[in-house]
């Protein structure tokens, strides 16, 4: 009896012993299944976020992309992709000045490197082809939308904006000194097409059109009123400042850079022997060039004896045709 009553507790104490052991194991189990399931949820989450973060850098990427290409076709340049100044042209004063509105304020231009003759001068009479040099002006430029090129000076001593105007990609100050219209006008330091001003020149006054269709009509400090030998005092010739340079006193207008004579009056021309520069004199007497037209003078002719600055002399014609000079049709 007492033997089989042992052996029901035995029998029953593993019942029990089995049922805790299942029940810790079902409770070990679901415990690591929520375990696994939060680090997946928080895994999704980490990557949604960082995926969000990529994106949103992405779009920011593309956006400051996109505004700096608008920027850039907005951007005005000219050819060689020098940054321009956006402005209208609403008014042509004469060849080489003109009114334009820059951001709805109306400035004045003159323009750099290039004088064309006088047709409102308050001094002068209309002088020849500044007629011709205003109306190309106007046909080019009034009512378009120009970019303006600065030099080194911001402005001349009377508050004009100095540039350098492009259109259609072509600059208009060199197309005026191309077509025989205006001469090269050099006020340093805006010097910047010098030369290439200069080649233009060469090949206007080769081509002889233009300004430099008339006998002594272009001197380097303008040009004269008639036709006459006298040359006209330069334009707007006021004293300039070392400071504040003036579009109104070249130092050159032609590949020669001589001493200037009766610069900054606008009285009539009176020679002044101490600029009347002689080269290669071994010729003296013979042939007589001027080197600021590079025309040439044979004795007894109209202007041989009033030819009297800037004088190269040569030997021969044929030795004044080979140095680019032309002769004079008087």
């Amino acid at each position: 009896m007492k033997i089989g009553c042992k052996l029901l507790i035995s029998i029953t104490m593993t019942i029990f012993l089995s049922l805790g052991l299942t029940a810790c194991n079902s409770s070990d189990i679901n415990n690591r299944n929520n375990t696994d399931s939060n680090s997946k949820e928080i895994t999704e989450t980490a990557t949604t976020q960082s995926n969000n973060t990529t994106t949103s850098q992405t779009n920011v990427a593309n956006s400051n992309q996109e505004t700096h290409s608008t920027a850039d076709k907005h951007q005005l340049t000219n050819p060689n992709g020098v940054a321009l100044i956006p402005a209208m042209v609403t008014n042509v004063i004469d060849g080489d000045t003109l009114d334009v509105k820059i951001n709805g304020k109306t400035e004045r231009v003159r323009l750099v490197l290039v004088d064309t003759p006088e047709t409102k001068h308050p001094n002068k009479p209309v002088q020849p082809f500044g007629p011709e040099a205003s109306e190309l002006t106007k046909n080019t430029l009034l009512g378009k939308q120009v970019g303006l090129e600065k030099d080194i000076s911001e402005r001349d001593r009377y508050g004009r904006i100095l540039a350098y105007v492009w259109v259609d990609g072509k600059m208009h100050n060199e197309a005026l000194i191309e077509k025989g219209l205006g001469r090269v006008a050099v006020f340093p330091p805006d010097t910047k097409y010098v030369d290439e001003f200069r080649e233009k020149q060469r090949q206007a006054q080769e081509k002889a059109i233009g300004i430099w269709s008339i006998e002594n009509y272009v001197q380097e400090n303008g040009f004269q009123s008639s036709s006459s030998s006298a040359p006209a005092a330069s334009k707007q010739s006021n004293t300039t400042t070392a400071s504040q340079p003036s579009q109104s006193q070249p130092v050159a207008s032609a590949p020669s850079a001589n001493t200037l004579s009766n610069t900054g009056t606008h009285r009539p021309f009176q020679n002044d022997p101490s600029d009347d520069v002689e080269r290669n004199t071994s010729c003296a007497g013979k042939i007589k060039g001027n080197t600021n037209s590079k025309i040439y003078h044979v004795p007894g002719g109209a202007y041989y004896d009033k030819t009297v600055d800037n004088i190269t002399w040569f030997c021969s014609e044929a030795e004044a045709q080979a140095a680019g000079y032309r002769k004079s049709k008087r």
